[in-house]
Parts: structure tokens; sequence; C-alpha cells
């Protein structure tokens, strides 16, 4: 065999070894941007949800108001994922308060949770830290009220999921979505006003609510995770 023969057999084999190894790396990348794209579009999409509650509602939360857990600690004290459903106890109470720098504030109260676990969620008004309150949370006791009337936006006839009414204010134009992905948005019935005077501190006007958790024996503890959002607005 000639050597200018060799030689373009050699490259023929060369431009095909280079095409199946692009072809490699493409379908290496194909796969990395699909996991991507699945790790990136439910964050995304929750980022969406909580950016779009209020136009759900045409409630805009105005910067006065402020939501935090009980006796005023941070947010990041609501803490749900210790909830031990395995118990002869079938509820949960969690306290969060309402506060503004400046008094007789309205707001309404707004709750949005995805419907995993199977959970049932109230929303009762709640006193100020006390001595003898039947709830205590977070080193306090407080006096559970009166349960907040409200409505679900979006319930479904089955009276378990939501329907897909809010399903682009929520995740845009993807659809590849669970069922139990779907969340269901509540609203008070009546607006909540803040006090005219101040808390304990002598610097906020505050309210305080108990959030309900209950269930039955058909919850069971495992991985399932459900998402919840409390607004005021």
């Amino acid at each position: 065999m000639s050597q200018p023969a060799e030689e373009q057999q050699e490259h023929r084999k060369q431009k095909k070894d280079w095409k199946q190894e692009r072809r490699k790396r493409r379908a290496i990348w194909a796969v990395v941007l699909a996991a991507l794209a699945l790790l990136a579009v439910p964050v995304l999409a929750w980022l969406y949800m909580q950016r779009s509650m209020e136009t759900i509602t045409e409630i805009k939360k105005p910067d006065i108001l402020s939501i935090k857990a009980g006796d005023m600690q941070d947010i990041e004290q609501l803490e749900l994922g210790t909830i031990d459903v395995s118990g002869d106890q079938k509820t949960k109470d969690v306290v969060f308060c309402v506060y503004s720098a400046e008094a007789r504030k309205s707001y309404y109260l707004q709750l949005a949770h995805t419907t995993n676990i199977g959970f049932t969620y109230s929303i009762y008004t709640a006193s100020s830290p006390t001595k003898d309150g039947d709830i205590t949370y977070l080193g306090k006791q407080y006096k559970k009220g009166e349960l907040l009337l409200g409505d679900y936006l979006n319930l479904a006839a089955d009276k378990k999921h939501a329907t897909n009414a809010y399903h682009n204010n929520t995740y845009g134009e993807y659809n590849n979505v669970q069922q139990a992905a779907e969340p269901l948005y509540w609203k008070s019935n009546v607006q909540e006003k803040l006090p005219k005077k101040k808390d304990a501190s002598g610097e906020f006007y505050v309210n305080y609510y108990i959030l309900h958790i209950s269930w039955d024996e058909t919850v069971q503890n495992n991985k399932e995770t459900d998402m919840i959002y409390l607004m005021a607005g």
C-alpha cells in the first residue's frame, strides 16, 4: 500500500474517532444539562410561587408588615420538621405573629401549602405571652382564641388537592408537576388589624396567631415533605 493511501486511511480513522468522541461528549453534556434542569426547575418554581402569591389574591404585601415566630423570635424558629405523627397526639400548635412599627394596620392572612403529607391547617387568634396560657411554644405560654375564618381559593372537589386554577401563576409554563405539588392557597375572609398599643417591648404593634396542624392515622412518618408559606398583606 502506498504512503498517501496509508495517510488517507489514517486520516479517515482519526476523523471517525473524533466524530465518535464528539458525539460521546454531546451525550454526556445532554445528561448533565438534563440533571441540572431537574434540579433547577423545582427551585425556580417555588421562588416563582413565593413571588406570585400576592398577585393571585390581588393583594400586595406592604413593607411595613412582617411575620415572626412566637415571642417575636426569628422566623427560622417556625420549625415543623420535627413533627412525629406516630404518637397518640395528632395535633401540633405553632405560634407566629404579625407586627409593624405603625398601629392599626389592616391586612389579610394568607397561607399556601402543598398536599404531600395530608396535614390539615387552621389558624387561630392568640394572646400575647402570658403566665396562664393553654399553648406553650418556644418557652412562652399563649391562650388560644377564635378560629380565623377563611377559604381555599383553588380546592378541588376531592377536598384534598388543588385545582390548576393558579398553575401558571405558580409554575409558569412548566407542566411536569405532581398533583400534590400543586399548592393550595388560603386567604382569611376578614381583614385583621394591629392593636392601638405596643407590645411589652414598647417597640412594635403585634398580633399573635396559632397555626394548628392536625392529622389522622393515615399519615405516617416517612420522607415526604410539604412546602408551607405564611403571608400578611
